[in-house]
């Protein structure tokens, strides 16, 4: 069985406390650290444990064999690296990092130090996107020759106006970053990785400093597949938040959400749906993509996430999201930023992950 000490408990951690309630016999909560000791003693009192209020005394001191972190987005990196430099096994919610220097370093600390380092990107773990990569897999929609994603919301009803997400040197910029990466990061998983991308964003929420609320791009991969992607975290109103099409050869695979409430489990995103034959050879009725039954153990991504991490330190495995593979998202993310600053110039992510980052006075700098 894991040990786990919990770093950060601020909002998202409500997503990952059901795995360690429910599954304690194979993934056990140890240790619980915030710099805000009022809300780390409320996870502490559920669950039984010492609370610390630095992440350097708690890897240091707590009996534990892995964290799993759930800071604010500059902080991600020096948690998980004083976690991995004290021997411990991470996991770490997205974005891995906010530069790609730091992501290239923690990957290779993992390395050298053989610990599993996994990345929360948990849209892999939803059941029906789990059963879309199989059918991919098994070539039912044909050569994928054109993607879309939307990521779409009013961050403005979610969070307070002096909230961290607004400053982009501790985001690492604003809605791609903070909210388009579940989707460029589900894209890498379905399609294979990306080759290049051409962005242009603006700011029209004054409430973000250095931070981006509309981006819209496009992406090429390397199996030939093109792509284009809207992400705002300052809409007005949207009739949905996250929207995926992939038009195949043979199929055609559509995740569209309409008004209303979402499926239990999918925290947001619907399950998508596969074309049929309608039988006029004109137009094409939609059916559900049952989910996967066979590769995940619940209906709950988050929970789903958790348990793969155990999973891997366990058997000693590479994790399906690890570091190193979301070096790719990581080169994504940097390469729509670097082409919205030189004004939707194309930009390779080759040449992101092969040319060294400027250094900074801090890491809390995301530096793309």
């Amino acid at each position: 069985m894991t040990r786990v000490g919990l770093i950060g408990a601020g909002g998202i951690l409500s997503m990952h406390l059901p795995a360690y309630r429910a599954y304690s016999d194979r993934i056990e909560l140890a240790a619980v650290c915030d710099a805000d000791e009022t809300r780390a003693n409320e996870v502490a009192e559920e669950f039984d444990v010492d609370i610390w209020t630095d992440f350097e005394s708690m890897v240091a001191e707590a009996d534990i064999d892995a964290v799993d972190i759930t800071l604010p987005h500059h902080l991600h990196y020096p948690a998980a690296k004083a976690a991995l430099e004290a021997g411990k096994h991470v996991l770490v919610e997205k974005p891995f990092t906010t530069s790609v220097a730091d992501a290239r370093e923690l990957v290779s600390l993992a390395a050298d130090r053989q610990l599993t380092l996994m990345v929360g990107q948990m849209q892999r773990f939803h059941p029906a996107y789990r059963e879309l990569k199989h059918r991919l897999e098994d070539g039912d929609l044909g050569q994928i020759h054109h993607a879309r994603v939307d990521a779409v919301a009013n961050q403005g009803d979610m969070y307070g106006p002096s909230h961290w997400l607004y400053d982009g040197k501790k985001a690492g910029g604003g809605a791609v970053i903070g909210y388009a990466i579940h989707k460029l990061d589900l894209l890498r998983y379905l399609l294979g990785d990306i080759d290049r991308a051409i962005s242009w964003q603006q700011t029209v929420d004054d409430r973000y400093d250095d931070a981006e609320d509309f981006s819209v791009g496009l992406l090429s991969f390397e199996e030939g597949t093109v792509a284009d992607f809207f992400t705002t975290t300052s809409a007005a109103a949207t009739p949905y938040n996250e929207m995926l099409w992939l038009y195949g050869a043979s199929g055609t695979v559509h995740s569209l959400p309409l008004e209303g409430g979402q499926e239990e489990g999918y925290v947001g995103t619907p399950p998508p749906k596969q074309s049929v034959d309608a039988g006029d050879g004109l137009r094409k009725q939609f059916q559900d993509i049952d989910p996967d039954e066979v590769d995940l153990p619940t209906g709950n991504a988050f929970t789903n996430e958790i348990l793969h991490f155990a999973d891997c330190i366990e058997a000693g495995e590479e994790p399906i999201s690890s570091g190193r593979d979301n070096l790719g998202t990581i080169a994504t993310v940097a390469a729509i930023y670097r082409s919205a600053q030189r004004d939707g110039e194309a930009v390779r992510t080759e040449d992101v992950l092969a040319v060294p980052t400027p250094d900074t006075d801090s890491n809390s700098e995301a530096r793309w």
